[in-house]
């Protein structure tokens, strides 16, 4: 592998759209941390190189669609001095031993799973609040401090997702339209249809215009809300919208719900007031929004805070009553006239 031209770094994370968004602090601190020319590299799943491309301080975004093998060959030609696995599974693991054979050091996140398994069965948390990022940026403390050398160049560390359209035109272009997410990656993180129902309802009783987002699980979701509130200005994107046009869409309303999903997490990278609506998941698990807007609400089901959470993915849930069901559309409607009166213009 050649010492010589810029220190190249490959930065590893397949899924999920809200993780890779986690990741971001971890590019940016690379450049703070690493001396002279830094080229930091990305590898993730082709289903999520939207989140990435065009994030500040990428190089270039590599993807695969099933297999490392490919992109192996091409990674190997270009010479990597480190490689910073924040996926640790199998699959980074071929990446890693390929490129160890090319001189490549590597560093693997500690996922912390013992301590995950211990909090979701038996309520004992080690975890101590330490959120996911951190443990991202721990990953680098053979660098040294990640956040303290961010902060050196008045970086907080914060989230951020490629710019969209008219981003850097602040918080007064925002339109005024309130954005729900409605999609989850499992049954324990899902809003119910029946609350969106009631949440739609009373948004459009108050003559707010809503956007609805989502994949193509939520287009059959978004047609019923669109129909049932026919007349009233709610567009559905869901299915449609490419992950720039998501960004912008979040970034542009005047509030997001969501639940625990990658939405959340690009609410948080955009600085705009969310209501978060947990289930089966908890804050807990180090996954909540990283330096949200000020104003966001976090909502969480009733009930005795031991049992929850039920799992670590929310694919499963503890109680016969699902834990999203827990959370009753008076609170989280509650919950949005507050973070809306409290940021109305």
């Amino acid at each position: 592998m050649s010492q010589t031209g810029p220190t190249r770094v490959l930065v590893v994370r397949f899924s999920s759209m809200g993780d890779v968004i986690l990741t971001s602090p971890v590019v940016r601190a690379l450049h703070a941390m690493l001396e002279g020319e830094v080229e930091v590299h990305y590898l993730t799943k082709s289903a999520f190189s939207g989140a990435l491309e065009g994030m500040p301080g990428l190089h270039k975004v590599w993807t695969i669609d099933r297999t490392t093998v490919e992109v192996e060959a091409a990674l190997l030609d270009v010479g990597f001095h480190y490689i910073i696995d924040l996926h640790a599974n199998a699959r980074s693991g071929f990446i890693k031993r390929a490129l160890r054979n090319n001189g490549t050091l590597d560093l693997t996140v500690d996922k912390k799973s013992i301590e995950k398994i211990l909090l979701v069965r038996f309520g004992w948390d080690r975890l101590r609040g330490e959120h996911v990022v951190e443990r991202y940026l721990n990953t680098l403390i053979p660098f040294g401090d990640a956040l303290s050398a961010l902060g050196g160049r008045g970086d907080a560390g914060a989230l951020a997702v490629p710019a969209t359209k008219g981003a850097s035109e602040g918080v007064s272009t925002r339109s005024g339209r309130v954005v729900l997410a409605l999609g989850a990656a499992h049954v324990g993180k899902a809003i119910p249809l029946r609350h969106w129902h009631d949440i739609v309802g009373h948004l459009t009783a108050q003559g707010k215009s809503v956007d609805l987002i989502g994949g193509p699980d939520e287009v059959a979701m978004a047609a019923e809300l669109v129909t049932v509130f026919e007349g009233c200005d709610v567009v559905s994107h869901c299915g449609i919208a490419t992950w720039s046009e998501t960004f912008a869409l979040i970034r542009k309303g005047a509030l997001l719900v969501a639940g625990d999903t990658g939405a959340m997490h690009a609410g948080a990278a955009l600085q705009v007031p969310m209501v978060v609506v947990w289930g089966c998941t908890s804050p807990a698990l180090g996954m909540g929004p990283w330096m949200p807007h000020p104003s966001t609400v976090q909502v969480e089901p009733e009930g005795p805070k031991r049992n929850r959470p039920c799992s670590r993915l929310g694919d499963r849930c503890r109680h016969k009553v699902r834990c999203p069901e827990r959370v009753t559309p008076a609170r989280v409607l509650a919950a949005i006239d507050a973070v809306l009166k409290q940021t109305a213009p």
